[in-house]
């Protein structure tokens, strides 16, 4: 079946005509991993058997990943939803499409335009391989310098940058022909613990949480954001209890939909994640989130086991008819407006994306205080707490190498001679400082380990010339004040060290503006 045939189903789908089964398997988006053999084939079965809403895709290729959307569609009675996480551009999920630098880097840049334009590049590169949802904006205002999970992925600690640029992101989305779902209700930015793998939980007043956290979420609303996706966390000073916000009835029926008067479609994050798996397996988790308001249970562990206890417990009452009708209404209501057309990726696309990126690292990179390198030998130290066992720095190197700097470079770890280093900055040789982090789930490479600190803090007591680069968190700097210069990319894609780079050699102004406090 073509995408075309598929997209005809739209209007002969009515919520009320699906049996009890077809309701409760729209309710749950399981997962479809390229890089696990056979998931597709599960994926066929889901659909065929238990007639499941959609699937959250990993990996693959802009054409493997078309390619599969189409054979799945092709199966299911109801149009099917496929979303990913590309908060950074298709490329963060699937190979051949556009990536960007991290979220915060278009917070330092302020400008609305640049952000609305990643959304539509990215919403168009998504449909040409079949996508329908992207799991974006990060609604989060990231007000916990030591948030482990969200970090660089939030525009801002500021509510109102945050609500500007989660606008126009929505915006972008919609003119793409995308639908969007902001993220992480009622808030994950106070976090100090990464929900992947533990509950946090978050020690705020009713008054923080609605004077600062719920306000891109009021704005994203008004604005018509087409999904909400709850956030693994536990508020007992708003609930009264240690449950996760994903199965508070407080939290999702009496905050989001009754206060905040918001009736759209309510997806929970993944329930792979031990914030939320961590209280139990079964049906019993994914039955809480839906009676508490949630209306699509995402990537769970097991669906196959999942779907049939959701089906049992239909069958014998335990899951009312009328909570996974409410749901599946929304559901349907949704996918009723899905676009219509497919553009494909195309050469010219990719160079967009490429331009684009470009431009945002140019208009993102700022400087915490200094000015540009005047001297021409340097000692180059790289601290990449990535661990990507590659030539991280490469670029910024190579940059450095093209101005005519001559320098040493060395990849400093926990048995570096850090005084041997200092000793060799002095008049005429610049230390310059490069800091490789960055957030992902499980990862906690958001930060420097006590040994990379302490070896820094050594180091901005050299005599000269110092620099220090932060691509990635730009809490890595703080308390590192003796270093004269401190410049932050927020990303340590190439775009963000050549840009960085060029602020350096006092080639390229740096125009933008960090976006946290808490430096």
């Amino acid at each position: 079946m073509s995408i075309k045939s598929w997209l005809d189903k739209r209007g002969n789908i009515d919520a009320s005509d699906l049996d009890l089964s077809r309701k409760v398997g729209q309710a749950v988006m399981p997962r479809l991993d390229f890089k696990v053999d056979g998931s597709l084939e599960l994926a066929k079965k889901l659909v065929r058997e238990f007639h499941v809403g959609g699937f959250i895709i990993f990996g693959g290729n802009t054409e493997s990943v078309r390619t599969a959307v189409e054979e799945l569609q092709a199966v299911s009675e109801v149009p099917l939803l496929f979303g990913c996480d590309a908060e950074r551009g298709l490329g963060q999920i699937v190979s051949g499409g556009s990536i960007f630098p991290f979220t915060m880097a278009l917070g330092a840049a302020g400008d609305e335009g640049l952000v609305y334009s990643e959304a539509l590049l990215t919403a168009r590169e998504m449909r040409g391989c079949g996508f329908n949802l992207v799991f974006a904006p990060v609604l989060d205002v990231n007000s916990n310098s030591e948030n482990p999970i969200i970090n660089i992925r939030s525009y801002g600690d500021d509510p109102g940058l945050v609500s500007r640029m989660g606008g126009a992101f929505i915006r972008g989305c919609r003119d793409g022909g995308i639908f969007s779902c902001g993220k992480h209700f009622p808030g994950h930015g106070s976090a100090a613990a990464d929900s992947h793998s533990e509950l946090p939980v978050l020690t705020l007043t009713r008054e923080e949480l609605f004077g600062r956290d719920l306000n891109p979420f009021r704005s994203a609303i008004a604005e018509g954001i087409d999904m909400l996706m709850t956030a693994h966390v536990a508020l007992p000073g708003i609930t009264g209890s240690g449950e996760p916000a994903t199965i508070s009835e407080k939290v999702v029926k009496s905050m989001l939909r009754d206060e905040l008067g918001y009736d759209g479609v309510v997806i929970t994050d993944s329930f792979r994640m031990s914030g939320i798996n961590g209280l139990g397996g079964g049906a019993g988790l994914s039955l809480r989130a839906l009676k508490a308001g949630c209306d699509i249970i995402l990537d769970p562990l097991d669906p196959y086991t999942l779907l049939k206890g959701l089906n049992e417990a239909a069958a014998e009452g335990a899951l009312g008819e009328e909570v996974i009708l409410e749901a599946v209404n929304r559901i349907i209501s949704l996918k009723k407006s899905l676009p219509e057309g497919l553009p494909g990726i195309t050469a010219q696309s990719k160079e967009e994306g490429r331009k684009l990126s470009r431009l945002i690292t140019e208009k993102s990179v700022s400087i915490l205080r200094g000015g540009s390198l005047r001297s021409g030998r340097a000692v180059l130290c790289t601290f990449d707490v990535t661990e990507s066992g590659q030539d991280t720095a490469a670029v910024f190197a190579g940059r450095l190498r093209d101005a005519g700097v001559v320098f040493e470079e060395v990849n400093v770890t926990a048995s570096t001679d850090v005084d041997r280093l200092s000793g060799d900055a002095g008049d005429d040789t610049a230390l310059i400082c490069a800091v490789f982090t960055t957030v992902g789930a499980w990862k906690k490479q958001f930060s420097l380990p006590d040994s990379m600190r302490a070896a820094l803090k050594r180091l901005s007591s050299a005599s000269g010339e110092s620099a220090l680069l932060s691509f990635g968190s730009p809490y890595v700097v703080r308390g590192l004040d003796g270093f004269g210069t401190v410049i932050c990319a927020f990303d340590s894609l190439p775009e963000c060290q050549s840009a960085a780079a060029g602020v350096l050699l006092g080639t390229t102004p740096a125009v933008g503006r960090i976006p946290v406090a808490a430096l």
